[in-house]
Order: structure tokens, then sequence, then C-alpha cells
């Protein structure tokens, strides 16, 4: 995402990809003003009589926002509201359809500290990767983005053996890796993920099918294969620096810390509890749904937070991580010493 600062109360944004949608979902209130480049149909009295439909016109709008439909994985994002500027226009409903390429203006009321830390990491560049799970009978694929974890494609070896008259592990690998490259997004690193030794022999095959892509590949270590290994192999937080940059990795890991910290009595959650350690001061960090700062109830928290020196994780809800967190009531502490 690219932006710049219009007026006090107006900045101009750009979208680049896929991630500046779940960037843009977050950072859009309702009552905000939206103004964009956008088609709509004049309809005039003529056509109304004929019920025929006008012709779909391009022009520019300010809608007032009512509503946003925002779907992860998506490739447009859409902005209901009333239009509130827009010759002959003025309360009607309209849709804005928002995808990578637009450029449009923003005006707040007020635009928050979070809304401006919300711009700025938009503005990073984007990490992407494709994580693949290596068993002897299956392979996983999935992409990593900034906010979450995609499955694209399971695949399933053929018997178990030549002796069966199955597929060959080889041959299974060979074949994972031409999906692979079917699916693969470029400039992705690619990372394979599994217990023992097959992830290696299987990135020695992609690096022999495809080197292009399997050139930088990272191996990682996991306990079992699949989704849950990929979830294990990000939770644990430590992977190399060619993907460390992906924001799922840094908020799985917080919440890894959290479930630990729970277990010794040094992490509480529940809408009470956490209030009371952040305005205590005890809270070290506190961990949140990002859906939440959209809310009052997580725009005051984030207030107690700055107040208090309380580090602020916000957690998408689109991954293994948010959706623990979603289960804990969508907030929840780290603390700094344990509460009587």
């Amino acid at each position: 995402m690219k932006y710049n600062k219009r007026d006090s109360n107006v900045y101009q944004i750009r979208l680049e990809n896929e991630d500046d949608l779940y960037h843009l979902n977050l950072l859009l209130n309702e009552g905000d003003q939206v103004r964009a480049l956008t088609e709509r149909r004049e309809s005039s009295q003529s056509d109304r009589l004929k019920k025929e439909r006008g012709k779909k016109q391009k022009m520019k709008l300010t809608i007032d926002v009512k509503n946003l439909e925002y779907q992860s994985f998506g490739q447009r994002f859409r902005c209901h509201g009333i239009i509130s500027l827009g010759e002959n226009n003025q309360g009607l409903h309209h849709t804005l359809i928002l995808e990578p390429g637009d450029s449009f203006d923003v005006r707040k009321e007020v635009w928050l500290n979070h809304h401006k830390k919300r711009l700025r990491k938009a503005a990073e560049p984007i990490v992407t990767a494709t994580a693949i799970a290596v068993e002897s009978d299956s392979i996983v694929i999935a992409e990593l983005r900034t906010y979450g974890i995609r499955e694209l494609k399971t695949l399933s070896r053929e018997g178990s053996g030549k002796s069966t008259g199955g597929e060959e592990l080889n041959d299974f690998y060979k074949r994972a890796v031409r999906q692979i490259v079917k699916v693969h997004i470029k400039d992705s690193v690619i990372v394979i993920i599994g217990p023992g030794f097959l992830k290696e022999d299987f990135a020695e095959v992609g690096k022999s099918r495809a080197r292009e892509i399997f050139k930088g590949c990272v191996i990682e270590n996991s306990g079992q294969g699949g989704m849950a290994g990929i979830h294990e192999a990000i939770g644990r937080g430590d992977l190399p620096n060619a993907v460390a940059q992906i924001k799922i990795q840094e908020e799985m890991a917080a919440v890894e810390k959290l479930k630990e910290a729970i277990a010794k009595e040094m992490g509480t959650y529940g809408k009470n509890e956490v209030r009371n350690a952040v305005e205590s001061g005890a809270a070290e960090s506190i961990l949140l749904i990002s859906e939440k700062t959209k809310e009052k109830e997580g725009l005051e928290l984030l207030e107690l937070a700055q107040q208090n020196r309380t580090d602020v994780i916000e957690v998408s809800s689109h991954h293994h991580g948010g959706e623990m967190l979603i289960g804990l009531g969508g907030t929840a502490v780290i603390l700094r010493y344990k509460m009587t």
C-alpha cells in the first residue's frame, strides 16, 4: 500500500496487492468517507418508464461508509454507503468495489494512532511463502500471507510402493513438484516442513525439477505432517530470516507464549481480567484480535495500554493462532507478575 497525507483528515491511498485489502478492512470504519472513481448506472425518467437499465458511466463519488465486505484471500473489497458528494446522486446507495491498482481518498474525523500504525504496516514490503508439509503418503501445499494461511492443495500417494503396483516415492515427489510450480506465488519463499528426513529428499527433487523456485528453500522440522505441522512450525516463531517478516509467524508465536503464560498463571483472559491487568500495570503485553480495534472496547484497551506502557500485539483472525485467541474472548494478556 502507498499513501500520502492530503490534509489533517484525508489520506490518499493506493492499493498494490491482496494484503492491502486486509489492512483496508481494519482501517475503515462506519462514518468514514471514501472518494473514488467508480461506475454507476444513470437511470433517466424514460428508462424507469420502460423498465430499462441505463448505461454504466464512470464518475467520481464520495460515500459515507455504512458497511464493509471483505473476504480473506479475496481479490476485491466492497465498501457500501450513501453518496454524499456526486452530481445528481446525493443520498443514494452505492457500492465501491476496490481492488489492487485502485487509488482513492479516505477521510476520518480523527486519525487515531493505531490507524496511522496500520498505514505504516501496510506500506511495508510484503513477504509471502509457500509451505509444503511432506509425509511419505501425502503432501500438503499452503499459502502463507501477512494475515493468514490457506491450504491450496493436498496430494495423496497412489498405493504404497512398486511391489504393490503403487506409486514410487520419487515419482510422487515429482508429481508434487509439478503441482507446486502451478500454484507457486511469484517471489514467495518455499518452506518445506515435516518429521524425519523425507523433507530433505523432497527438497532435492524440487531443486532438480524446478531450481528457480526451490533454490532458496527453507527446511524446517515438525513433529507432525499436514496443516498441523505447518501451524506447529510457524507457531514456534523461529523460521529463518527469509520468512521472518511474515507477520503471522510473530502473531502465532505470541499466542503460543500466551498459552505457556496462562499455564504458569502468568497470563489471563476475560473482559474484566484483561482490563484490570492493563489498568494496574501488571500487563506486559496485550493480545487482541485485529477486528477488536474497530470496537469501543478495543479502542479503550489500546488507550489504556499506551498509558501503562503495555505492548500491543494485534492478531489476525485468519489463522490458527487467531482462532485460539477468539476462543479466549478475543483479548488476553501476558503478565509482568502474578496477580492476586
